[in-house]
């Protein structure tokens, strides 16, 4: 797309504070991005290391037992959280969006801290696919999407969600 998503606007709104917004309040979070959002965040490193590096990133800076993963260009994604939440509370390493397709969807999961730490350590850190963070752990459990987890990586796509606005360039 060439644009840094978070700052693409929908109907007036970042998305980057459209997946914030859905996040309660009380709920710790952070956003990876190299770029100043007006809300915490950290850069993955190595530096556009990709999703797990950026999972890693994310994760450094947060001190909690489960952890959920969501992307900015999904915005519903953190609707999916409560349903996700459950099946980790109860002892799974992970709860993962299946889509339609069969797809897990690495970027809407909940994560079992300690099992996600683990899984990041046997993965390594650059330019691995989230999807193999999977490999390393054995209770995985798949809840069927609802459609709040499609990401939208085009400015077509976009455009299905309404006035899209992307952020000047230099």
């Amino acid at each position: 797309m060439g644009a840094d998503k978070a700052q693409v606007k929908v109907n007036g709104t970042r998305l980057v504070d459209a997946v914030c917004s859905l996040i309660p309040d009380e709920v710790p979070r952070i956003v990876v991005s190299p770029q100043p959002l007006g809300v915490a965040t950290i850069s993955e490193d190595p530096p556009f290391g990709g999703p797990v590096a950026g999972i890693a990133a994310g994760l450094s800076r947060i001190d909690a037992p489960f952890v959920a993963v969501v992307s900015v260009d999904a915005p519903r994604s953190p609707e999916l959280v409560p349903v996700l939440a459950q099946p980790v509370r109860d002892g799974a390493d992970v709860a993962v969006i299946e889509a339609v397709d069969g797809y897990l969807q690495p970027l809407c999961a909940v994560w079992n801290r300690a099992s996600l730490v683990a899984a990041l350590d046997a993965a390594g850190s650059r330019d691995i696919p989230a999807k193999r963070l999977f490999d390393a752990v054995e209770h995985i459990v798949r809840v069927q999407g609802t459609g709040a987890e499609r990401d939208y990586d085009t400015r077509l796509e976009l455009d299905e969600l309404g006035d899209v606005e992307f952020p000047a360039t230099e």
